[in-house]
């Protein structure tokens, strides 16, 4: 059996690769993977930050490890707590960081609970690749030089973060090599303790407690713990689908529902239809977005899958000192409280769109998950539909044009005017605002995904987000 995964960097990916190859589980892969994320993608995957997880055993069953983080209990609003604008270029929108914006940080506890029931290699082999990766520097991809670009005012705010990136001030270009020691230091402790090192933690507590401006508690820590979960489980044509127990994947199995079982011929119907379907979810949708978010996808040698999916938010603009780790921005994301900042009860789990999925029929398994703040539940529900159900190859499903609607304002929608939507014009019958984009965007997430039939297994990345995918050890995967 060979097998395969696909991530947001080629250098995330190569590290889960080495481990397949090594004789390791798919979550071992993933393990490894996304602690090398933590280097090759580190606006957007982080050890301050949180994750899901869906994966699969031996016998096909699914489990899914919720390790995003709860609300803490916060006295009152935070004292360091800044609203920081950043420039899309067709819009600004405003985040808030600082100390008071950081909620637990869950990312290791969460990776070595995965570890621990579903991994086959000793931990202190998986965090290698990332140690190794961290100490000789990772090369900045493209996409990763424009998400650097794009919140380096985050980063400014704090010159100890700054300097994590770049000597000069500037955000890191394209083809820079950004080195890591101390992270790697990280990396050797979180292997012996399988979680959050214990001295990492209380430096936690210090810099971003209470004391210090933040909100966070020794309670909230105890409280913080990976919880495993029955995955979502829904029918589409003749596959089972597993997702995300939360609301992601709730929605994603809204969208995929709606969508109209054939292809209508007309491209003016499909983008229509797959409008509809996008704001018909958007209708049931109870909590919104996440920032910086990255996904990988493995299949191992027996079969066995893992979807993990993890995010920074766009970051705090602090790292716990002397540790190359910048924390999470959780609680300064508006549209994880729509009551409000600092109005969501203590103890609630902080909402969450990520949807790792896993789908199965006679034909064969796929394994998919994005980043892309809201469009996570359209981009996935898009490329799950088109492989499973209009049986179009994978590597095309990815590429296909995306659409993502929502239910305000009478109805907005974006769509990429390529291929078959290139010919039309911005016009939605039933929606009062339409925004195409020219060319397939970074806007419309990072589907990375692998398959696997027989004896045959497939590896397709994302080139919106700069994604890499191998098999074995060949490189596969699309290209926009």
């Amino acid at each position: 059996m060979r097998f395969a995964i696909a991530a947001g960097d080629p250098q995330t990916a190569r590290a889960g690769l080495e481990i397949l190859e090594a004789g390791g589980s798919a979550v071992d892969a993933v393990v490894a993977a996304g602690l090398a994320s933590f280097v090759a993608e580190p606006l957007l995957s982080s050890a301050g930050g949180g994750g899901l997880l869906v994966c699969t055993d031996e016998t096909g069953a699914g489990h899914a490890l919720d390790f995003f983080p709860n609300m803490p209990i916060a006295e009152d609003r935070p004292s360091t707590f800044v609203e920081v604008p950043i420039d899309f270029g067709e819009t600004i929108q405003s985040f808030h960081v600082g100390r008071g914006s950081v909620a637990v940080p869950t990312a290791l506890s969460g990776l070595g609970e995965a570890h621990r029931r579903f991994g086959s290699l000793p931990l202190s082999e998986l965090v290698q690749p990332a140690a190794l990766l961290a100490r000789e520097g990772a090369i900045v991809s493209e996409a990763s030089a424009n998400v650097f670009s794009l919140l380096w005012p985050i980063n400014l705010r704090d010159p100890e973060c700054a300097a994590v990136y770049s000597s000069d001030g500037n955000p890191p270009p394209e083809r820079a090599r950004l080195r890591m020691p101390k992270l790697s230091e990280t990396f050797s402790a979180f292997a012996e303790e399988g979680d959050l090192p214990s001295a990492l933690r209380e430096q936690v507590l210090r810099e971003f407690g209470r004391a210090a401006g933040g909100v966070l508690s020794r309670d909230d820590f105890d409280r913080a713990k990976p919880r495993w979960l029955p995955a979502r489980s829904f029918s589409l044509g003749d596959s089972i689908v597993l997702t995300s127990p939360r609301i992601g994947g709730e929605l994603v199995q809204t969208i995929t529902e709606a969508l109209p079982k054939s292809l209508p011929k007309a491209p003016q119907d499909q983008l229509r239809a797959i409008a509809e379907a996008c704001r018909h979810g958007d209708r049931r949708r109870q909590d919104s977005l996440l920032g910086g978010t990255t996904h990988i996808s493995a299949i191992d040698s027996i079969g066995r899958a893992a979807s993990l999916t993890l995010t920074n938010g766009e970051g705090a603009g602090h790292v716990i000192s002397g540790t190359e780790i910048q924390l999470n921005n959780f609680l300064g994301e508006a549209d994880l409280h729509p009551a409000g900042f600092f109005n969501t009860p203590g103890g609630t789990p902080l909402p969450t769109m990520m949807a790792p999925t896993i789908a199965t029929s006679e034909r064969g398994t796929l394994v998919l998950g994005s980043g892309g703040a809201n469009r996570i539940r359209s981009v996935v529900s898009q490329v799950l539909w088109r492989a499973m159900m209009l049986n179009v190859p994978l590597g095309e499903a990815i590429l296909e044009p995306r659409v993502h609607a929502e239910e305000r304002d009478g109805g907005v929608s974006w769509f990429e005017a390529t291929a078959a939507f290139e010919a039309l014009n911005a016009n939605i019958p039933g929606f009062s605002e339409v925004t195409p984009f020219p060319r397939r965007a970074f806007f419309f997430g990072g589907v990375h995904a692998v398959w696997r039939s027989g004896e045959t297994a497939l590896a397709c990345a994302d080139a919106r987000r700069g994604g890499a995918g191998f098999t074995d050890a060949s490189l596969l995967g699309p290209t926009l």
